[in-house]
Formats: structure tokens, C-alpha cells, sequence
């Protein structure tokens, strides 16, 4: 409940074991009733046969004993490679953390798939580190990952690997570089975890690093070391415009998939079965799919990409109990008329395709409420929607799964995850040295968060680069992270009286793009480097029948008094500009609009607010025809 007449909400944590997430995930965490696990709530014992992860497409299963076992051997492979989990990186002390370390780096960048879990808790049980990259990345996108976090291995996509390649040519430490192996996923002939054949291995292929003898088993870690080594490396788009790395610990992933089971009023006992189309690099589909299914036995059909016809087929094939889902999945669920025929009701049974599942969870972006009332109208569940970010894991959900509960909860976020504290700060002008000041019940605010999910640290400025007798540059880290631990989310909310979270802005300038974050920054830095633009200035724009947000350009042309043909000539070069630099999410669905100048201030920066409120006038280009899109994102 909320403190009386302040905007506080939540409560500490209780106990939650602190070890290696490897052994979390795979020890059967939902067992026995416990701090994190009400009586109800209890699952099963998972037995070494059961079902994890299923390919949806050729219906290969990957077992809780087979998870095990090839962790283990993959954890035994790199090993094998010289990695040495005694060999980290130590950071200055923040807020969160007393002795941030990095482990040993393994680059990640697939699509979701079945080797997933072995290879994400093969990297644990080895001790060492993994980063988590997107596929849809370009390779100057990719050099600044690889620059600033310098891994020692790469896993990566057949389909990746021309980017990839480009970006380790564009390092500029060759020396280094030219010594990582690359190791690949075949998306079109991998058939793990059935036997792999002399035609379809080669000797780059991820399988090499399957050992033939597997450790016995994982990296111990003490208490401390669970809290303080980072487990993954997550890369989240900064208002600088270069994406930042997001250290979270074991102890960080393992308390999120514990809170999120301490708050599953979705089970009700019954063995769950879910979708994983929500990308597992993403810390939504990480916490909430991958990891959470193996500590609770659920069953995950993996697909490699949304598609709203596999989607729909699936539901009722598989049984979905649960549905994982973006704003734009929704926004399709409630419109699409190809979902009607599994909207209608059998006239004997009064159940359709959907009566399975009993309640779905969006997050990443904003999702009206209207969405959500045709959803539950037409096929009979309930979308609650999420809070989180990249920094802080699960953070809040809305709770319930009823109309009336439904109703009730119209334009919030939900009330705290168990064991994450939130306030808001009615001065939020950000920094680490700025006092929280708690709001008023009802009165907006930047929201703050605190959770032993937050982030230890971002990777420093300029990277983990050699020991070059200075101390890391831990500014960024600072400036979001209060003296006693609270995580600054640039969120502008409040809190009513229930405790409950409404988010109503942002003070970051980000833009979110079905959940993935987009920096303006990084889109004007790109603009302006073309020879024939002058100044740039990037906002996002809502677009409600797709329920995201686009980049939007406000663009000064180099040449002036240019005229309307030369003008759409300029937008399609530019087009092809950003297309050529930039991951699909960042391209600029919201248009152009070519302008005089770009307001600033007096300090230079520039005035969005102004650009957002229509005041600049130009001649705008449409760069892409929008699309009915009843079947794919």
C-alpha cells in the first residue's frame, strides 16, 4: 500500500537464495512453498523429460535434463577455449553494488531457437559473462558493442554474419579482434538437439563448443559473488544516442523470475504453456519467457519471429495458458479480421481458440485501454499490462484477471512487483547528487525504482578497454542511480491512493518502437553525416492503430530554396540512407519534414517540445506507405 499522503508504493524483498543462475533455473526454484512461492503457487516436480523449449515449426523438444547436460558440455567447450572465469574486470563501487566485475565476454546474437538455453546457461555454469545482441543490428551498430565490451567468443547467426564481419574489420584493435573465434547458428539446417551430421557441421559451427566430457558442474559462486558478477550484459539505447551496456547480476535475473512468480495469479495450478516469439536478447522475453519457463517447467513453442497466422494457429494447437505480447500483438488481436475465426465461439461448448489461454502481459510501450476491452470482448482474455525496464527487469504489473478488474485498472501500470520499491520525485531533476523528494498521492513526478533487480553499473565510457592507469568513467551510472540505490527511469508518473503506478511521460527523449528503444540522438548524428543535411532533429510520433511509436525527421537541407521534386528526391536518398545504417525498428516510419532550422536553445540543444507541438512548418515526405499489417511486424 502507499504511504499516507506520499507517492511510495511497494516493499522490500524477502529471501531469495543468491547463487549462480544456472543453478537457480535449472534447481527447481517453484518447488516447495516459500518466501517468493505462496502455497498455491507451488509447481510440481519437474521431471527430467519434460518439455522446455519445442520448436514450433518442426516440433523438436528440448528437455530439463537435456538443458542440463549440453549447458554443462557448452560451459565445458569454452573452457576449453582459455576463457577463465577468474579472470574479471573490476569497476568502482556505485550505489547498487560494492565491486561491480565482468566475467570473461560471450557476444550472443541469435534469433530465438532452441540453442538458446544451453548456450545463455552454458555461459553461466562456465563463470563467465554473455552480452546479448540483436540480430536486426548493422554493422556499425554491432562495431560499437563490440568495441565497447571486447568478448572473447562470438555466437552469431549465419544471416548476421556479413555485418558481422564488417564490424570486427572496422575495429581498430586488429591485434585483438583478429584473434575471437566466431561460432555460427544455422537457422535453415540446424536440427540441435537431434545428431548432427558431417555435412551440416562445420568446423565454425556452435556445436563445436558441446563438449564431449561436460563439467560436473557449475561455477560456485558465494553469496557476494552471485550479487556482484554480471550475468548478462544488456544493451539499452541512451539519450547520448549510443546504445549503453545494462550489467545485470545473477542475483538480478534470478530475483526478477522469482518476483514474477510470487505475482503469477495466472497459474492456477495448471502446467503452462506459452508462445516465445518475444526476442530473448530483449529483457522481456529473457526474464519473462526463457528463464521463467525453465524454473517453472512451463513449455515454450519457440518461433523465430512473430507472424500473426503461425501465432493464431498455434493457440489452440498448443494450448496457450499464458500470452506474451507487445502493444502491436495486441493491437492485431483486437482488429486483424484474420483472427475472427478464432474469435468464434463453438455453439455447443461456447469455446473458441482462445479459451485456453487465461490471461496475457504487455509490455514495452504504452497500450490504450480500448485495446485491451476489444480484446477481452472478442476472444476472452485479459491483457494486464507490464512495466520494466532493461535497468530494472520486472518492475510492476496489473494484477487480475476479471472484467470488472479490468475496468478498474484502466490507464495504469499495475502495482510493484514483489519486492520492488517505488517512488515518485517531485523534484526529479535527475543527477546523483539531487535529494528524492516524494511526491504527493496523485501528483506527477519522475518515477523511481528500487529492487535488488536493478543494474549494477552501465559499462563504463570508452568501454572495457585495457588498464590504462585511470579509473573507469562511471558518469552515466551516477547520474541514474541515487546515493541509497534508487534507479532513475526518466518516467514521468504518479501513484494513487491503491499504490498503484500511472506512467504519463517521459523526461528522456527516447523513443520506443514496439518495445525496442530508439535515441533521436543517434538518428540526427546519422542524418547530419550526409553530405547533403544541414541539421537534424528527431522526436517520436504515436501512431494508435499500430500502438507504437515512429521516428520522426525534421530536416535542414544543405542546399536551400530546393524545390518540391528535389525534396522528395532528397527524402528517398535519405531513405536509403538510414536504411543502410540503421536497425529496421529506427527507420523513419514517422516521415520527413524538410525546415529553415531546427529550434534550439540557447545552449544549442534542441527544443523537441516545440517540434512535438506542430509549430515548425515544412514540406513533409511520407517514406513508407503504411500497411495493413494483419500478419507481421
Amino acid at each position: 500500500m502507499a504511504s499516507p499522503n506520499k507517492a511510495c508504493t511497494g516493499s522490500p524483498p524477502g529471501y531469495i537464495p543468491q547463487c549462480n543462475t544456472f543453478d537457480w533455473a535449472l534447481g527447481q526454484p517453484f518447488l516447495h512453498q516459500s518466501d517468493f512461492v505462496p502455497a498455491d503457487y507451488r509447481v510440481p516436480e519437474i521431471e527430467p523429460e519434460r518439455k522446455i523449449l519445442v520448436d514450433e515449426k518442426s516440433d523438436r523438444p528440448l528437455t530439463h535434463a537435456q538443458i542440463r547436460r549440453d549447458a554443462l558440455a557448452f560451459a565445458a567447450g569454452l573452457r576449453g577455449l582459455g576463457l577463465n572465469p577468474a579472470h574479471v574486470k573490476k569497476l568502482p563501487p556505485t550505489p547498487t553494488c560494492p565491486r561491480p566485475e565482468i566475467a570473461p565476454i560471450v557476444l550472443v546474437q541469435l534469433p530465438n531457437s532452441l540453442p538458446w538455453a544451453p548456450i545463455l546457461l552454458g555461459i553461466f555454469a562456465a563463470g563467465m559473462t554473455a552480452t546479448l545482441v540483436s540480430p536486426a543490428l548493422t554493422s556499425s551498430e554491432i562495431a560499437w558493442i563490440l568495441q565497447s565490451s571486447r568478448p572473447l567468443v562470438i555466437i552469431t547467426s549465419r544471416p548476421c554474419m556479413e555485418a558481422m564481419h564488417a564490424a570486427l574489420n572496422a575495429q581498430e584493435d586488429t591485434s585483438y579482434f583478429g584473434r575471437v573465434p566466431v561460432y555460427t547458428y544455422d537457422p535453415a539446417s540446424d536440427v540441435y538437439p537431434l545428431p548432427a551430421t558431417a555435412s551440416t557441421t562445420s568446423p565454425t559451427d556452435w556445436r563445436q563448443l558441446l563438449a564431449q566430457v561436460p563439467l560436473q558442474s557449475s561455477f560456485p559462486m558465494s553469496a557476494f559473488s552471485a550479487t556482484t558478477r554480471t550475468a548478462v550484459i544488456l544493451w539499452s539505447s541512451g539519450t547520448s544516442g549510443r546504445s549503453k551496456g545494462v550489467l545485470l547480476s545473477h542475483h538480478a535475473l534470478n530475483y526478477s523470475t522469482a518476483a514474477f512468480w510470487h505475482d503469477a495469479d495466472f497459474y492456477l495450478g495448471q502446467r503452462q504453456h506459452w508462445l516465445g516469439y518475444v526476442p530473448f536478447y530483449h529483457v522481456f522475453g529473457l526474464c519473462n519467457s526463457l528463464l521463467l519457463s525453465i524454473c517453472a517447467g512451463a513449455t515454450v513453442y519457440v518461433m523465430s519471429a512473430f507472424n500473426l497466422d503461425s501465432v493464431l494457429a498455434a493457440v489452440p494447437k498448443r494450448g496457450i495458458t499464458y500470452f506474451h505480447m507487445a502493444p502491436p500483438v495486441a493491437v492485431m488481436l483486437a482488429k486483424s479480421p484474420v483472427v475472427e475465426p478464432y474469435a468464434k465461439k463453438d455453439p455447443v461448448t461456447g469455446r473458441n481458440a482462445f479459451s485456453t489461454v487465461v490471461a496475457g502481459v504487455s509490455g514495452g510501450a504504452p497500450l490504450g485501454h480500448e485495446v485491451i476491452v476489444e480484446v477481452y470482448r472478442r476472444l476472452g482474455f485479459r491483457i494486464r499490462l507490464g512495466y520494466g525496464l532493461s535497468e530494472t527487469c520486472g518492475t510492476s504489473m496489473q494484477r487480475g484477471l476479471s472484467e470488472s478488474e479490468m475496468h478498474s485498472s484502466a490507464g495504469d501500470s499495475g502495482i510493484p512487483h514483489y519486492g520492488v520499491e517505488l517512488v515518485i520525485d517531485a523534484a526529479g531533476h535527475g543527477g546523483n547528487d539531487a535529494v528524492v523528494v516524494p511526491a504527493e498521492i496523485g501528483k506527477p513526478g519522475e518515477i523511481l525504482v528500487r529492487c535488488p533487480a536493478l543494474m549494477l553499473a552501465y559499462l563504463p565510457a570508452g568501454g572495457l578497454q585495457p588498464d590504462a592507469g585511470h579509473e573507469p568513467d562511471m558518469s552515466a551510472t551516477l547520474n541514474a542511480l541515487t546515493p541509497d540505490g534508487w534507479f532513475r527511469t526518466g518516467d514521468v508518473g504518479n501513484i494513487n491512493a491503491e499504490g498503484k503506478l500511472s506512467i504519463t511521460d517521459r523526461l528522456k527523449e527516447l523513443i520506443k518502437v514496439r518495445g525496442f528503444q530508439v535515441a533521436p540522438a543517434e538518428l540526427e548524428a546519422v542524418l547530419c553525416s550526409n553530405d547533403h543535411i544541414a541539421d537534424a532533429g528527431v522526436i517520436g510520433v504515436y501512431d494508435e492503430g499500430e500502438a507504437t511509436e515512429y521516428p520522426k525527421a525534421y530536416v535542414v537541407p544543405q542546399r536551400q530554396r530546393l524545390s518540391e521534386t528535389e525534396l522528395h528526391s532528397l527524402a528517398i536518398e535519405l531513405k536509403a540512407f538510414i536504411e543502410k545504417r540503421a536497425a529496421r525498428y529506427k527507420w523513419l516510419h514517422g516521415g520527413i519534414v524538410f525546415v529553415d532550422q531546427i529550434p534550439k536553445s540557447l545552449s544549442g540543444k534542441i527544443l523537441r517540445r516545440v517540434l512535438k507541438q506542430g509549430d515548425v512548418k515544412g514540406t513533409e515526405v511520407q517514406l513508407y506507405l503504411k500497411k495493413a499489417r494483419d500478419t507481421k511486424l
